[in-house]
Parts: structure tokens; C-alpha cells; sequence
């Protein structure tokens, strides 16, 4: 698996989440209860856009940016980009629009990051003749 740490970890993470979550919403005021959910959520969605730039140090290094999904960025890109202008012209939420601003800043960086070193040199194994 290419994810850091073990299973077992991240089912013990979420579960702490999960629960953490339902005790808030269940025993908090629906505005405080909200406002701490909403903040999580700013967290984890941070995290989530940011993830693929774990690999930043090794793609520079390398000159390879092979490990960043192609796909996922330009997806993440657009919807970064829709929801960070419903976020601010519609809704003025820093929930909806803070997170998106991230995740577009990421992805845009890890777009530049798959233009710039798309093309890595390829090495040639020992005792392959390259076609």
C-alpha cells in the first residue's frame, strides 16, 4: 500500500473522527456544534488536497513526476475552482470557500510540477537493450 502507516491506524483514526464527531453534533449547540464540525472538516480536506505533495522532495529530486495522478490533480483543480467561487460569491462561508483556495493553490502546484518534469528520463535496466 502506498498509504503512510497501517491499516489498523487509519481505522482507528477515523473511528476516533467518527465518534468524535457524533459526541459534538450530539451533545453541543447546533452553532458551536457546527462551527467545530465545519473546522474538522477544513482540516481534513486540507490534508486530503495537499496529500500528493508528500511526494514534492522526491519529484524534484528525480525530476519524475510520475507519482502525481494526472487525473486527480486536474479533477481536483476544477472542483477546487467551482466550489472556491460558489464559496465566496454565494456563500461567503470560510468552510467552503477557505479549504477550496487550498486545495486549488495545491493542486495548480502540482500541476506545474507534472508540466515541468512529464517527460523523465527514463533509465535502462541492466541487461535490457533499449526498443
Amino acid at each position: 500500500s502506498n498509504l503512510p502507516g497501517t491499516v489498523s491506524q487509519h481505522v482507528n483514526w477515523s473511528t476516533i473522527l467518527i465518534s468524535f464527531t457524533l459526541l459534538v453534533a450530539s451533545t453541543m449547540e447546533t452553532n458551536v456544534a457546527s462551527s467545530i464540525i465545519g473546522k474538522m472538516a477544513v482540516f481534513i480536506c486540507i490534508v486530503l488536497f495537499a496529500s500528493p505533495l508528500a511526494a514534492l522532495k522526491t519529484v524534484i529530486k528525480t525530476k519524475d513526476a510520475s507519482s502525481i495522478p494526472l487525473p486527480f490533480t486536474l479533477t481536483c483543480m476544477l472542483n477546487c475552482f467551482l466550489w472556491s467561487v460558489y464559496g465566496v460569491l454565494e456563500k461567503n462561508d470560510f468552510n467552503i470557500y477557505f479549504p477550496n483556495i487550498m486545495g486549488l493553490a495545491s493542486s495548480i502546484a502540482q500541476f506545474i510540477l507534472i508540466m515541468l518534469f512529464r517527460n523523465a528520463p527514463k533509465t535502462v535496466k541492466k541487461n535490457e537493450l533499449p526498443l
